[in-house]
């Protein structure tokens, strides 16, 4: 099932049939923490990449034989009170090491060793090893047009229950000639955080959602991530085409069901959207949108509405296209249910 460049009311029913729900039971699993304490990380590395990981732990600084830059984090619901954090990457063609299939596809591939180990610091103390271990990263691009100087992003997803870790990521040759590794702390939020309002996660600006095959294997995705049976395709740039519409996405945590007993539990939640300019100053205002789900996506056309004033009448109205430079989504949410409020923004740029 392919959907792309959806309306939100289409998404809605996606949801409402279990598509995205059922996508929480199909995610990497989450470890409690006392479980994940017993995993023996060590035996599951190369002691050379648990000695890379040691060298720059404390100052979050490593050895970067394969250039590679950890930019940002996504956090997404889990079952049970747990969290699905996404981590994103980029780095250049060159860099990881893409060479023509050896199938004879005509694509490029790269081969290339992938482990992670998380880390909770506790006051006073060292970071504490929880669990780690090794990525599937069968990594392809199309050979045509193919620039070993472009830069692309990739994810690596995986659920984790509430807390403060910090994420070693360690990319090797197959030989282990060359070895990187990158760090990333992160904060999941407890269920506490919801008590007094709601917590809208990282907008961001959506192209395009394919339903797949769910893989419980921790995996590294290049130019897409996945939560579960969801393969999301995202703009990471934040810039966009003038004349483009800004079809953003984000999820809601903490938000009420309306009626528990109803055999589909849906939300009630009021979405403010709106565009600030450079200044701080509203560009554009869109009238409050209803929604039934904790997952959000809406399409916004970026059209101002000018209008012609004479003796301080409006005579005549036109569209137009917001014009080229850097802007600020700003969202508001209300949960018309338990009457708690939260808020998100996101940075964005029309060239």
């Amino acid at each position: 099932m392919r959907v792309t460049r959806t309306t939100a009311v289409g998404l809605a029913m996606i949801i409402a049939f279990g598509v995205l729900a059922g996508s929480l039971e199909a995610a990497p699993a989450v470890q409690s923490k006392k479980a994940a304490a017993k995993t023996e990380t060590k035996s599951s590395m190369p002691k050379e990449v648990m000695a890379l990981i040691q060298e720059g732990l404390v100052t979050r600084q490593g050895r970067q034989d394969i250039p590679f830059d950890i930019f940002k984090s996504l956090v997404l619901p889990a079952q049970a009170g747990n969290l699905y954090p996404v981590f994103f990457f980029k780095a250049k063609n060159k860099d990881l090491g893409y060479a023509p299939s050896a199938a004879g596809s005509g694509d490029m591939e790269s081969t290339l060793n992938v482990f992670f180990e998380f880390f909770e610091a506790g006051e006073g103390a060292a970071p504490k090893p929880i669990f780690g271990g090794r990525a599937l990263a069968a990594l392809r691009t199309a050979g045509a047009g193919y620039d070993p100087e472009k830069e692309d992003w990739y994810s690596l997803g995986l659920a984790l229950p509430a807390g403060k870790y910090t994420m070693a990521l360690v990319l090797t040759t197959p030989d282990m000639s060359k070895m990187s590794v990158g760090y990333h702390d992160i904060t999941l939020p407890g269920p506490e955080i919801y008590q007094t309002a709601l917590w809208p996660t990282k907008p961001g600006i959506l192209m395009g959602l394919d339903q797949i095959d769910a893989d419980t294997r921790p995996t590294v995705h290049r130019g897409h991530f996945t939560w579960g049976s969801v393969r999301f395709a995202t703009n990471e740039s934040g810039r966009i085409a003038a004349g483009d519409n800004l079809e953003v996405y984000f999820f809601v945590l903490g938000a009420a069901i309306k009626d528990p007993a109803a055999p589909r539990p849906a939300n009630d939640l009021e979405v403010y959207f709106e565009i600030h300019d450079e200044a701080g100053e509203p560009a554009i205002k869109w009238t409050p949108q209803s929604y039934e789900t904790y997952f959000i996506n809406q399409p916004l056309p970026l059209l101002q509405t000018v209008q012609k004033l004479e003796d301080g009448k409006v005579v005549s109205e036109e569209k137009k296209a917001l014009e080229a430079g850097k802007y600020t989504l700003v969202i508001a949410v209300e949960d018309k249910v338990s009457g708690k409020k939260g808020e998100a923004r996101m940075p964005f740029e029309i060239q």
